[in-house]
């Protein structure tokens, strides 16, 4: 955003986007920084402890070119179904907790203690429950995940400035005015914002929970690979959640918020 005379003037969509991938050799430079620091690391302690980062990138391409037996679709595919339900449960019942004082009353200590509970606990009570496989993780993602949404989807209609909602009361706007320029654009910030954590936690629980409780998936691979003292591949697989992470993160959570919410850049 240009400043004249002291003011922020606004720009164009074009000019954000233009702007954020410029922004992007400053992340570049970052990466590389950090990718010198590893390389140091490998070097000091020895390729068995720390693999340099050439030789996980290549072992990443393998892994990837084995589209058979690296499992990343079903983690992906996990993460997908338990991420998007713990979405559409938590900031659909945040909403309505918001709106009534009574419901966020209720929900609140419930929403504490989940929030509270170490994400561990849920993965050994969830083997206990539904043994290894696909219900445990989902079930693991869930109950992790949706106190996220929910408490940012109670604090976006908690934080609904009443006057300007007065305002549009007394003027008699109708309310598909009231969805278009108020409380749509006063959500999405914090929609785009939770769904920004809710992947990032989304995909960190899947693999924590495939390690532990599920026979295939990245974790249950980090998991045989620690068995066999493999830590090239473990390395290697920790290098491509990251990068699934980057990915969303950079190239459709941050695109996403430039397009709809251009006043934030």
């Amino acid at each position: 955003m240009l400043i004249v005379d002291k003011i922020r003037k606004p720009q164009s969509t074009i000019f954000y986007i233009v702007d954020y991938l410029w922004s992007g050799f400053a992340t570049l430079a970052i990466v590389c920084f950090f990718l010198s620091l590893w390389q140091w690391a490998s070097i000091s302690v020895g390729e068995f402890l720390l693999p340099s980062p050439i030789t996980v990138f290549h072992k990443a391409i393998e892994l990837l070119s084995d589209i058979q037996h690296n499992q990343i679709e079903l983690s992906l595919w996990r993460a997908f179904v338990g991420v998007g339900g713990a979405l559409l449960l938590g900031l659909s019942s945040g909403f309505i907790s918001g709106y009534f004082r009574t419901v966020l009353t209720i929900f609140k200590p419930v929403i504490t203690i989940l929030l509270a509970t170490p994400p561990i606990i849920w993965v050994v009570m969830a083997l206990f429950w539904f043994g290894f496989g696909n219900l445990s993780v989902l079930f693991t993602i869930w109950i992790i995940v949706t106190p996220l949404t929910f408490a940012s989807a109670a604090i976006a209609v908690q934080q609904l400035n009443k006057q300007t909602i007065e305002v549009f009361d007394v003027y008699q706007v109708g309310i598909w005015k009231k969805l278009k320029y108020l409380y749509i654009p006063h959500f999405t910030s914090y929609a785009i914002s939770s769904i920004s954590v809710a992947v990032a936690t989304g995909i960190r629980v899947v693999v924590m929970a495939e390690l532990l409780g599920a026979s295939d998936g990245i974790g249950a691979r980090i998991a045989d690979a620690r068995a066999m003292l493999d830590t090239e591949t473990v390395m290697a697989y920790v290098v491509l959640v990251i990068t699934l992470v980057a990915l969303f993160e950079y190239c459709i959570s941050k695109p996403i918020e430039i397009l709809f919410m251009p006043w934030k850049q």
